[in-house]
């Protein structure tokens, strides 16, 4: 999760459950963004703004707020979400099908029996074309493309022959497809800023994804059957099926009854 008031820091502990340092901690009940929670101790791993971790009535972790060391009127709420690509960007992103349901029958039949079934193994068999299906970890991290001059084999491991190393590049915008860890199709908001992450300034563009998807796999199909490449050999398993954030002052056990709201419920005070 990236921190809205310095983007150079990334929340990387998304538990649910309790920090450490909240454990026994006792926190009246805030009202934020209209949701009720607990709001945890300052968590001092962090410097850049002072930062507490939010609790819902269950005592399950379900974000953060920040305040600035200059302002500490000056706060942002961030939200845990379902979607890992919606919990990092803090946008609206739509969980829109399976990847298998929205690929070519045939691609997905050879994906299957090649034992592509995971975010790595599925980018790497995109490398031969202009399709990227990629991960939250894939755009966060860039991954190297190790590939050969002499006889065209790609992948995200290193291979015996490859004489080259890349960072992983997008030719095409309208043929980016993100995916979350249960290889469903993610869709961003139009303004979301996945694209400048990714290198895109223009204004992003009304697409199709599925068409020009389909288009690459069919290009990669065929250059596969030309050069023959590496077949990967990932992990046994078989493709999912559809399905689908450290610290507060949070009792470790169970909350005080009746907390009091604070006089100022929309903008909460540094203890």
């Amino acid at each position: 999760m990236q921190s809205i008031l310095d983007p150079s820091v990334l929340y990387k502990d998304l538990s649910r459950d309790i920090s450490e340092h909240d454990v026994d901690v006792v926190s009246d009940l805030w009202s934020m963004d209209g949701r009720d929670v607990y709001r945890g101790s300052r968590d001092r791993h962090y410097s850049h703004a002072n930062v507490y971790w939010l609790y819902s009535e269950d005592l399950e972790r379900v974000g953060l707020v920040e305040h600035s060391l200059q302002n500490n009127a000056d706060f942002r709420i961030l939200w845990f979400h379902d979607n890992p690509f919606s919990t990092f960007f803090q946008e609206e992103w739509t969980a829109v099908d399976s990847l298998w349901s929205t690929l070519p029958r045939t691609t997905v039949e050879r994906w299957i029996t090649e034992e592509i079934t995971t975010p790595d193994e599925i980018l790497s068999a995109c490398l031969y074309g202009n399709a990227r299906i990629v991960s939250l970890e894939h755009i966060l991290n860039r991954p190297i493309v190790h590939s050969c001059s002499e006889c065209g084999s790609c992948s995200l491991k290193k291979i015996d022959c490859c004489d080259t190393q890349t960072p992983l590049d997008f030719p095409e915008k309208a043929k980016i497809m993100f995916i979350d860890d249960d290889l469903y199709v993610c869709q961003p908001p139009a303004d979301s800023k996945v694209w400048e992450l990714l290198g895109f300034t223009l204004p992003r563009q009304p697409r199709d994804d599925e068409p020009a998807l389909r288009e690459s796999v069919q290009e990669l199909e065929a250059l596969q059957s030309e050069s023959q490449p590496q077949t990967l050999t990932p992990p046994a398993g078989s493709p999912r099926e559809h399905s689908s954030p450290q610290e507060a002052e949070q009792p470790s056990a169970s909350p005080r009854a009746h907390h009091q709201h604070p006089p100022q419920p929309q903008t909460p005070e540094q203890p």
